[in-house]
């Protein structure tokens, strides 16, 4: 008991001794180190005044040179110009942060303000000699400056301003050295200071030992529940020596692989398990490990282990240091990834089946080319024959043809036209679902401005009420996207027609997650909206191609680009009330998105 008592009140001079050597010296030391700190920042701060003085002394003569100088007729030039001018556009800010600096300081405020009277009254009589010498009177504009020289001579208060802050300066000066000198004599205690914790050290010392015994004791306790851990972790951990010998294994490991903790001691990792060791590649890998203090990572492998299944396993090794022996030591770790091996075997399967897909969609592909080549070549050459004998039969008949004659031609040359034309929009429309999409930022606006441009000059005639909402930059195929407001516009100027004044109108929403929602709004023909489901399908038209001409497939390519661009499209109409036609785009954080109203 009583040694403890001794032991505490020890401990209690050794804490005391403590607060000396390092709390006290600390306060002194750190508000030493702030008055110095605060000394240094003064004389920075003079100086910081005095360059600002300077370099308003020196703008003020370089002005009144450079006017010199051009009243002694040197070539006008634009260097003396803001030479002379800089005065007017540097010394109010100049002035302005001398008094900041200095507003602790009302001698020098008085001075600064008579400074700045000063240089005011120079900038003036600067100001009326360069207007002078423009205009050509040079004896005017040497007046002028003489006048600035002689009525507000810079020297005296600049000196003035200077000789303050130089006092300043040297007083300041004067108390950073004696707080210096403080510092020494601070840092003298704080040796001392030292010396009698170190007496203070020495006498509790044999104490502090049978304290760190204590600790070792604690530690082993703690180590040998570590082990407790090692051993009750599901995974299989394996320590081995720089031979790839056995040092320890875990539960996991034994059963794993049937390892006899007792008989197999300090047994070669190549005979462990019947085998699943003696891949040659891993036993090197391990070896570098161990020998280069390598890491091995996520090394795959395949073993046969003591229950007689071939697992898939993970295998991560590196090299530790032993704590009671100068060789390393390899810590290897096993997971079992079995059954992720079995799903990727699975998601594999699936990828060579959707490659099987791709190679059956491009076939497809070949034969669209083919239909199209065919399209493109094979079907035009009739159609030409029969246009080209139609007119053939009109120049041969001649006066001889009839009105029905002359009828039937016409409708032979007129549906080899039309024919030649939806042939035209089919390819149009095969080719709008096979194409590569370009994707690039596209600015809505400049599209709607372009295709309500072109579809104006068809309908120069006619009076027509446009309402454009500001347009976005959107991420898509520019040129597909110009075929989209193109057909929209062009339906709307169409089926407008028969109005006296026509209102289109384009707007734009946002949906709830933040998609485009673009609209075409107009005051035609309208429609039934039971067949709305029509209006998007090709060569579907719910208007006789007496009222409205056209082939009925504008709509459809429309629908098929919105597609590719993963967007929707939907109308709504009431039949001679007018037609709105909507298509979604996804959004996309495009800097400058917005642009201007129309």
């Amino acid at each position: 008991m009583i040694e403890r008592i001794g032991l505490r009140w020890r401990l209690v001079g050794l804490l005391a001794a403590v607060l000396v050597i390092v709390a006290l010296p600390y306060v002194v030391t750190r508000s030493s180190s702030e008055d110095a700190l605060d000394s240094r920042d003064w004389v920075t701060h003079t100086a910081e005044i005095k360059a600002s003085v300077y370099q308003l002394d020196g703008i003020l003569r370089s002005s009144e040179a450079a006017m010199y100088a051009r009243i002694a007729g040197a070539p006008d030039g634009a260097e003396l110009d803001e030479r002379a001018m800089a005065p007017r556009k540097l010394v109010p800010g100049i002035i302005a942060g001398l008094r900041e600096m200095t507003r602790d300081n009302a001698k020098q405020l008085t001075r600064l303000g008579a400074l700045e009277s000063i240089a005011s009254g120079r900038m003036a009589l600067t100001d009326q000699a360069l207007q002078r010498l423009v205009a050509g009177d040079r004896a005017g504009a040497f007046a002028s400056m003489e006048d600035a020289r002689k009525l507000f001579p810079v020297r005296g208060p600049i000196d003035e301003v200077l000789a303050e802050e130089s006092k300043l300066l040297a007083a300041r000066r004067a108390d950073a050295t004696t707080l210096a000198s403080n510092n020494r004599i601070v840092l003298l205690v704080a040796a001392l200071a030292q010396l009698a914790l170190l007496g203070i050290v020495v006498v509790v010392s044999e104490r502090q030992i049978a304290i760190r015994l204590a600790a070792e004791s604690r530690v082993a306790d703690a180590v040998k529940r570590s082990q407790l851990i090692v051993q009750a972790v599901r995974e299989p951990i394996a320590m081995l020596d720089r031979h790839l010998r056995t040092l320890l294994v875990n539960t996991a490991f034994a059963e794993l692989y049937g390892f006899d903790p007792e008989s197999d001691q300090h047994a070669p990792l190549d005979r462990i398990g019947d085998g699943a060791w003696g891949d040659t590649a891993l036993l090197q890998r391990l070896s570098d490990v161990i020998a280069r203090d390598r890491e091995l990572w996520d090394y795959e492998l395949t073993q046969r282990t003591a229950d007689g299944i071939d697992r898939f396993v993970v295998i991560n090794a590196r090299r530790i240091e032993q704590p009671d022996s100068a060789d390393p030591a390899l810590l290897l770790t096993v997971s079992d990834i079995t059954a992720r091996a079995l799903v990727e075997q699975k998601v594999n399967e699936l990828n060579r089946q959707l490659e099987g897909k791709v190679e059956q969609i491009s076939d497809v592909n070949r034969e669209l080319e083919a239909f199209s080549y065919s399209v493109s070549h094979d079907l035009r050459a009739p159609l030409r024959h029969i246009s080209g004998f139609a007119g053939k039969l009109e120049m041969e008949l001649g006066e001889k043809a009839d009105e029905r004659a002359r009828h039937y031609i016409d409708v032979i040359s007129s549906s080899s036209r039309r024919m030649a034309q939806l042939i035209d929009d089919l390819l149009v429309f095969s080719r709008l679902g096979r194409g590569a999409l370009r994707l690039q930022p596209v600015d809505m606006q400049s599209l709607v401005e372009e295709a309500r441009a072109l579809v104006e000059t068809d309908a120069q005639d006619r009076h027509i009420d446009w309402k454009i909402t500001p347009m976005p930059i959107v991420i898509g195929d520019e040129n597909m996207l110009r075929t989209v407001w193109q057909n929209l516009l062009g339906n709307a100027v169409k089926y407008t027609s028969h109005r006296e004044s026509a209102r289109i109108e384009v707007g734009l929403d946002r949906t709830p997650t933040g998609d485009y929602q673009f609209s075409v709004r107009d005051n035609g023909a309208g429609f039934d909206m039971k067949y709305a489901g029509k209006l998007f399908g090709v060569f579907q038209r719910l208007h006789r191609a007496s009222e409205f001409p056209g082939n009925g497939i504008g709509l459809a390519n429309v629908r098929r680009i919105i597609s590719r661009h993963g967007g929707r499209t939907w109308a709504e109409g009431e039949i001679d009330r007018g037609a709105t036609f909507h298509f979604s785009l996804p959004a996309s954080d495009v800097p400058g998105s917005r642009t201007g109203d129309t």
